[in-house]
């Protein structure tokens, strides 16, 4: 018998048997309902509105806030 095997039995160690302990909680099965901003909504026809919440929703840093508002600001002096 070889001398790893042999110290190891020697030890009385029960490997397989300590790693095939059940577990004791349960654990559930639920399919998660779609949140707020799963749900497919109409896409807004005010453009106001659609730049307003796209800016509250992704919440972009204030340099990238001022360039949308030019680009906002540029794209309506546009249509005048």
């Amino acid at each position: 018998m070889d001398s790893v095997l042999k110290n190891f039995l020697d030890q009385k160690k029960c490997l397989v048997s300590d790693t095939k302990i059940p577990s004791t909680k349960k654990q559930s099965v639920v399919v998660p309902k779609p949140g707020k901003g799963m749900v497919d909504k109409p896409v807004e026809a005010d453009p106001y509105k659609r730049f307003a919440n796209s800016v509250i929703k992704d919440k972009p840093s204030k340099k990238d806030l001022v360039e949308k508002i030019q680009a906002f600001i540029t794209s309506e002096e546009a249509k005048l």
